[in-house]
């Protein structure tokens, strides 16, 4: 069944940036069981076998986006003998709990994927496609959870998806009590997280919406507590949210809904919901917070109260600002500030190696220093070079973590990108999952790249000159910052680093050599990255130590593969003229490699390890591009009373 483009695809693809990569192709593979299938060339290969544990087929879904094709705006799962022609709907040719060990027979259990392109079904194209495993399993928010269980064996399996654009107004409501966080309504979706987190004594509380079309709309909701009046005209939820908790206060959430609104008006009803837990949350762009902490009223979570959590609502479905391009100002100059290993908690944050008698507060100590750093410095363009949020153990809201970590950045009003580190994913969402959280946030430009290859977060960004120049009259791209995911770990029990692989690196080949096309020179680069490369281990390829500008007070972190040379790839494509990189907390210095400058930033934030204890301050690296891209100089700022400036260096100057 094939549809051709709408006229609203095509008014789309008008307004699309490159940040925008909708999912336009699926293919299922399968193969013998317990086996991993072959990629499909061109498409990206979600990492998870549907049958896993079963005596099943292996079975994996792939993604492709075409941003030529039409998008596909929703999906379904049915179960049935054999997949039925459904109007408006594709379904995939091969079941997914196919057993080729058994005799070609029609199977009860069957479950077949249907998608759609169809825009009277459903006119939000799907941005994400996601498997988690465990049969409590919350996506993202925003992102849609299908029912249907795929795998009972690894104690659930369920698909999530996540659409852009405008949704369908919230209609109705719900919550529900638990003993455990097996806590689902039929046909309702539930919004992440329990709002008794963390409490010792009590039940699980989930909080549920419905979307009914035809149904009159939610406008507002309110939290009231104890014997409050609730106000007049709405609807009460009728669970207490404090359910079986020691604390005493009652805690209900009563919402509006309104008949007869104008198009206007039902633009702006409730769209979506979210939970978040951390101390000091912000309201994120778009959305709207109930200061009423439905949790711990104002004791620590270690006390068994649990911590705090906050609800929001968002009405509507405001787009961020779309952020120009980048460009040189009239004096050639360009400015970009990286920021390394933040590692941003959504809680309080912890103090790691700070001097004596230190001011320090955690992450609201980074917070201030990044400002600080903005209005010293006032940078074109600011780059978070991975782990910006902290692992395992620190941080059970990474969401709230990303909002707070960009939150400076924002509000100065400066655009930025981000690449993920090893610890941004160790919490409860995957690198998918935190895109879509950054991708929505107001001025930044960081963009998913391509499905096919390796990663989530490689990418290019052209900075171009601003027309006013004598020599300059037209507008051109004169440099270029690329962006590449260098992964977290090699193996499962993450004692290997990850690395750029050769697949990201092919990607770079091609798109180096697409810009020396036309132009008399190709353009300048600098590359950002996580994890360093062997190289940045100070030796030449005798051996010989090499000299450096900073400090080198840990070994080199770098993944292990030593079957072919990121560098040697850079080199090949004559544009990288610097790197910048994180991972290693109190390396901070510059080495020239093969005609490449190796540069660290130095470890930023005080919830990851430093040397502040030793008087090694944390630190900040600032990139200044200069004539129009022909000149790279750099320096670090201390996180110190006068943001001492250090190290100043020409890099190139050609």
């Amino acid at each position: 069944m094939v549809h051709k483009p709408h006229l609203w695809f095509c008014l789309l693809l008008l307004s699309i940036t490159t940040s925008h990569a909708y999912v336009t192709h699926l293919e299922l593979t399968s193969c013998k069981q317990g086996s991993a299938c072959s990629p499909v060339p061109g498409f990206k290969m979600l990492p998870v076998n549907v049958n896993q544990d079963t005596d099943l087929d292996s079975v994996f879904l792939h993604l492709r986006n075409d941003h030529t094709s039409p998008p596909i705006t929703d999906l379904m799962l049915v179960q049935a003998p054999q997949p039925t022609e459904i109007d408006g709907w594709t379904y995939m040719n091969i079941n997914l709990h196919q057993n080729s060990n058994q005799p070609k027979k029609e199977d009860s259990n069957a479950i077949w994927l249907y998608y759609t392109r169809n825009t009277t079904i459903s006119n939000r194209p799907i941005t994400s496609i996601i498997i988690k495993q465990g049969k409590n399993q919350d996506g993202g928010v925003g992102y849609r959870r299908l029912a249907m269980d795929l795998n009972t064996k690894v104690g659930g399996e369920h698909l999530y998806y996540h659409q852009d654009g405008s949704a369908e107004p919230i209609t109705a409501i719900s919550a529900k009590s638990c003993f455990s966080d097996d806590c689902y309504i039929e046909g309702w979706e539930r919004v992440p997280k329990d709002v008794n987190e963390g409490v010792i004594i009590g039940f699980r509380v989930y909080l549920f919406f419905k979307r009914e079309r035809g149904n009159s709309p939610v406008t507002d909701m309110v939290v009231v507590l104890d014997d409050q009046t609730p106000p007049e005209g709405y609807i009460k939820v009728d669970v207490d949210l404090n359910s079986g908790t020691v604390r005493g206060a009652s805690i209900f959430l009563y919402y509006k809904i309104e008949s007869n609104l104008t198009e206007d008006d039902l633009k702006t009803a409730v769209q979506q919901m979210a939970v978040a837990y951390g101390d000091s949350l912000g309201t994120p762009y778009g959305w709207n917070k109930i200061n009423v902490d439905l949790n711990s009223q104002g004791h620590d979570s270690s006390d068994g109260f649990g911590q705090p959590t906050f609800l929001f609502f968002r009405r509507g479905y405001e787009v961020p600002e779309k952020v120009p391009p980048l460009t040189f100002k009239a004096d050639g100059t360009f400015k970009i500030l990286q920021l390394a290993d933040l590692h941003f908690s959504n809680n309080k944050g912890k103090c790691r190696d700070v001097p004596p008698n230190s001011s320090c507060e955690g992450d609201s100590t980074t917070v201030a220093s990044i400002e600080k750093l903005l209005k010293s410095e006032r940078p074109d363009l600011v780059v978070f070079t991975g782990d910006n949020i902290d692992g395992i153990g620190g941080v059970n809201d990474a969401r709230t973590a990303t909002l707070k970590y960009s939150q400076p950045v924002i509000e100065q009003r400066i655009p930025w990108a981000m690449i993920f580190g090893n610890h941004d994913d160790e919490n409860d969402l995957s690198r998918e999952e935190l895109f879509e959280v950054v991708r929505n946030l107001p001025y930044s430009i960081s963009e998913e790249g391509p499905f096919e290859i390796s990663g989530v977060g490689n990418y290019v960004l052209k900075i171009w000159t601003n027309g006013t120049d004598a020599k300059l009259t037209e507008k051109m791209h004169a440099f270029t910052v690329y962006l590449f995911d260098s992964h977290a770990y090699a193996n499962p029990e993450k004692t290997v680093y990850g690395e750029i692989k050769q697949d990201q690196l092919e990607w770079y080949r091609n798109v180096s050599q697409s810009f020396k096309t036309g132009q008399a020179d190709t353009p300048n680069a600098i590359a950002f990255f996580h994890i360093p490369m062997p190289e940045y281990n100070n030796l030449d390829r005798d051996g010989h130590q090499q000299p450096i500008l900073g400090d080198k007070r840990e070994t080199v972190s770098s993944g292990k593969d030593t079957s072919y040379s990121i560098l040697s790839t850079f080199r090949e494509g004559g544009d990288i003229r610097a790197t910048g990189c994180g991972h290693d907390h109190v390396n901070d210095y510059c080495m020239n490699a093969e005609g490449i400058a190796l540069c660290y930033a130095g470890g930023m934030g005080v919830n990851g390890y430093g040397a502040g204890h030793l008087g090694w301050p944390r630190r900040s690296r600032v990139w200044l591009i200069e004539d129009f891209g022909s000149t790279i100089r750099t320096w670090k700022r201390l996180d110190d009373k006068m943001l001492t400036m250090i190290h100043y260096q020409t890099l190139t100057n050609d």
